[in-house]
């Protein structure tokens, strides 16, 4: 018989106690190592989702950024003779694809890269990779209409024909103002970016909404081509933000999806944003800019300018102050770099030299609450891009852009980048004395008449071209003559243009025949095209008689492949501030005027006995890099620069369309904005 002893019981009842907590803490350690798994693996799921957010902003980011330089180039082509041909190159949809090529938006790694790792059969983790079937698969108009099927949706184009985006409650607030255009030209608009002459800003109508005017500053009755703009809130200095500046803005509304391909893969819902693009046309308007290098403050010699004021800003390709360079107001703005003399100043502010230099553009921005700097470099500035449209020595020169049917554009690029083509009067030189004698005897007038064509006159000497002693030759404005250094000379009467013009049936009157344009035809048998650096043996231009320019209501704009001379004053006579310009009251206005030539020369005599007045602003078509343009190195009639106690200079802004020229240099700032 076996028994057992209190001890033992208590001693086995104690085991089975001890089997108990441990079982209940062992739980307890399961559970809290499980709550603590399932955390890590929570954790690690939203790493990867903002991984996923940052890498689909990232790809947005570079995409947008390679639209900035897709867009204009595409735009560009379709001015173009050709275009048409291959139309699919130039479409919206053709823009999107290849900025997704360039910023490398549909996958997260490069294939070669992967590839050159060797990492054999493992599991890639770029869950977030697309390939796109089409591009409305990844963007969007801002604002659709589901009826209308005749034309794609990737853009909405900034246009009166968008009027359902324009009322859009939701971001209609954010829209810049609409142009107006043709309903053709509207379709177009959807499927190319279009630039034309033809988009206009909208007319004043009363029953128009005011979205329509927003952020215009002038009259669209009065200046429907060009208006007074804000310069929008970019780092990149042409202006500063918020001041004025003659443009008009053509405009775009698109959305971007990412990730719409990948929400099973992911679990990360996709995100829709919207954004416009802008293509302002800016025509040249600073006091001081040039496409090539331009040096301020000093001449080539060395000396330091005199009796120069600048009031407003500079651009150029490179930008280079020497000496003391004080702006008033403006900025320094440049294509590709900014060097700076340690006495260069902007409204009182000393720059820093090294202002562009990185960790220091980097730190300024830390320490500033605006992104803004008086001195900037558009590679270095964001989603911003400025481009000059300056073909140099090609402004001066006829080429035409063959049938409208060619190009996609109704305006072609020739006619929209060249001066010479846009002259609404043209001296063609047809005939001259001999080929070792310029001296012209037939010249061919083109004009434009009431009903907007273009007619020709020919005109030879000896039968209705009278010299200036002959009968009625004191009222022709175009004569020939010898100037004091024995140069053969075609001279430009302007103060007797309007009445000539009065004179020929159906010719429109100096509102519309506002410039001119004057060159030797090469192609006929006497005549021999101008050099340059011009010889002593080409004919020249000479401008006399343009003292009083207040009958040109829109201004006066000369451009010639010749030497031109600015034989005495010009525009100096002040006429009354257009109504509705946007100009103070009271304020000094003279009638716009641009002179475009190779060469200009102050004076017709060797010694310049009236001192050189300049109010206005000097540009250049130099485009080399090899070039320098130094602006101040006005030249007289000797070949010799004008001694700067002879001269006085006081190089302004453009304040109001009105004070813009009819033919001037054109600049495109685009940009990108999200609509929030």
């Amino acid at each position: 018989m076996k028994t057992t002893t209190p001890h033992t019981r208590r001693n086995t009842r104690r085991g089975y106690a001890t089997i108990a907590v441990v079982a209940a803490l062992s739980m307890v350690l399961i559970t809290m190592m499980t709550y603590s798994l399932l955390g890590n693996l929570n954790s690690l799921d939203t790493q990867v989702g903002a991984q996923l957010k940052q890498d689909y902003s990232q790809k947005e980011d570079a995409v947008l950024s390679a639209l900035l330089h897709v867009v204009p180039n595409k735009a560009i082509g379709a001015m173009q003779q050709g275009s048409a041909t291959n139309a699919d190159d130039y479409t919206w949809e053709k823009i999107f694809e290849e900025a997704l090529v360039l910023a490398n938006a549909e996958q997260a790694a490069d294939s070669s890269i992967i590839t050159a790792l060797a990492l054999g059969d493992a599991i890639t983790a770029n869950t977030g990779d697309t390939v796109f079937e089409s591009m409305g698969d990844f963007v969007g108009a801002a604002t659709t209409r589901t009826w209308d099927n005749s034309q794609n949706n990737l853009v909405n184009g900034g246009n009166w024909y968008e009027y359902f985006m324009l009322i859009d409650e939701s971001h209609r607030r954010e829209l810049p103002a609409p142009l107006r255009l043709t309903e053709s030209h509207y379709r177009l608009d959807k499927q190319y970016p279009i630039i034309t002459f033809e988009k206009l800003h909208v007319y004043n109508y009363k029953y128009h909404h005011s979205l329509y005017y927003k952020g215009l500053n002038v009259s669209t009755d009065t200046y429907p081509l060009y208006n007074l703009y804000e310069y929008p809130d970019v780092r990149f200095g042409y202006k500063r933000p918020g001041d004025y500046f003659v443009a008009k803005r053509n405009w775009w509304a698109f959305s971007l999806t990412f990730g719409s391909h990948n929400t099973e893969e992911t679990g990360i819902p996709p995100v829709t944003k919207k954004y416009v693009l802008s293509i302002y046309e800016v025509p040249s308007q600073l006091p001081l800019s040039s496409s090539a290098t331009m040096a301020v403050g000093q001449y080539s010699d060395g000396s330091n300018w005199e009796n120069v004021s600048l009031q407003g800003g500079l651009y150029a390709d490179a930008v280079q102050t020497q000496g003391t360079v004080a702006l008033a107001d403006g900025a320094i703005s440049a294509r590709k770099s900014v060097s700076l003399s340690d006495a260069t100043s902007v409204k009182g502010n000393t720059l820093d030299t090294s202002f562009d230099a990185i960790g220091d553009r980097e730190n300024r921005a830390l320490a500033s609450d605006s992104d803004f700097y008086d001195a900037s470099v558009a590679g270095n500035v964001g989603k911003v891009a400025f481009i000059p449209i300056n073909p140099g020595a090609e402004f001066l020169k006829l080429a035409g852009d063959g049938l409208a049917s060619e190009r996609i554009s109704p305006t072609g690029w020739n006619e929209y980048s060249r001066g010479a083509e846009q002259a609404n009067m043209r001296i063609e030189i047809r005939e001259m004395v001999d080929v070792d004698d310029q001296v012209p005897v037939t010249i061919r007038f083109h004009y434009a008449n009431t009903s907007g064509t273009t007619e020709y006159i020919d005109y030879t000497r000896g039968t209705n071209w009278p010299s200036e002693l002959e009968t009625g030759g004191d009222a022709f404005p175009f004569q020939t003559d010898i100037l004091e250094n024995g140069r053969n000379a075609l001279v430009v009467n302007i103060d007797r243009i309007s009445a000539f013009l009065g004179t020929i049936p159906n010719a429109a009157g100096v509102s519309t025949n506002n410039s001119i344009y004057l060159y030797p035809n090469s192609g006929e048998a006497t005549v021999v095209a101008p050099s340059v650096p011009t010889l002593d043996t080409d004919l020249c231009v000479t401008l006399r008689g343009g003292k009083d320019l207040t009958a040109y209501t829109s201004g006066f704009s000369v451009v010639t492949d010749m030497r031109l001379y600015i034989a005495e004053s010009l525009n100096d006579v002040a006429a009354t501030a257009p109504v509705n310009s946007g100009l103070p009251a009271g304020a000094e206005f003279f009638p716009p005027m641009s002179l475009f030539a190779p060469e200009k020369r102050f004076g017709e005599t060797a010694v310049i006995d009236n001192p050189v007045n300049l109010k206005g602003q000097l540009s250049s078509l130099k485009t080399s890099t090899a070039d320098t343009f130094n602006p101040m190195e006005l030249m007289g009639a000797d070949d010799t620069r004008v001694d700067a106690r002879m001269m006085e200079a006081e190089l302004v802004d453009l304040r109001s369309p009105a004070e813009l020229p009819p033919i001037h240099l054109m600049n495109w700032l685009i940009t990108i904005e999200e609509i929030h």
